[in-house]
């Protein structure tokens, strides 16, 4: 009987252990990242510094390149401020677009589902880049307003109507 008690204890242990590794491997499944995508951990220094280069110089593509790494970490939200900065300083459709998207709610949002809401900021960048010549707010402003037959506004009278 000790001996059977004892092998059902032994037996059990190595199935926990078992279960642990299998939850690890699962883990490790779920963290692995697809193409050239590198995590790197915030706050940058060099990140932060490129940033300001950006801004300082007007250079889009190393504001791009700031861009994809806030994002595909997690981070847009952080970014707001280089975009207005960057859109604001150097009059760049680029950056009031990425304003719009990053303060676009999300449909399931109860703020825009419930109440209707959105980001007066967000609307203004949003047409603010396609009266700049944005594609992506072009394709926006077709499907918000030109496929819904309604008129598309002005940005500057997005505040005034306020």
């Amino acid at each position: 009987m000790k001996k059977v008690a004892l092998f059902l204890i032994i037996f059990s242990l190595f199935n926990c252990n078992k279960v642990d590794k299998q939850i690890k491997i699962i883990i490790d499944k779920d963290s692995i990242t697809t193409g050239n995508i590198k995590k790197i951990d915030f706050p940058d220094k060099k990140l932060h510094e490129d940033l300001d280069k950006a801004i300082l110089e007007g250079d889009t593509l190393l504001y791009q390149k700031c861009y994809k790494k806030y994002v595909t970490n997690g981070h847009d939200k952080e970014f707001l401020y280089y975009a207005i900065l960057m859109a604001e300083k150097n009059n760049y459709k680029k950056a009031y677009f990425d304003i719009s998207r990053i303060l676009a709610l999300r449909t399931d949002n109860p703020l825009s589902v419930k109440y209707k809401y959105s980001s007066t900021l967000g609307t203004y960048s949003f047409l603010k880049a396609y009266e700049m010549g944005d594609e992506g707010a072009k394709e926006g402003v077709k499907y918000m307003y030109i496929e819904e037959n309604k008129p598309i506004p002005k940005s500057s009278s997005i505040y005034c109507n306020k």
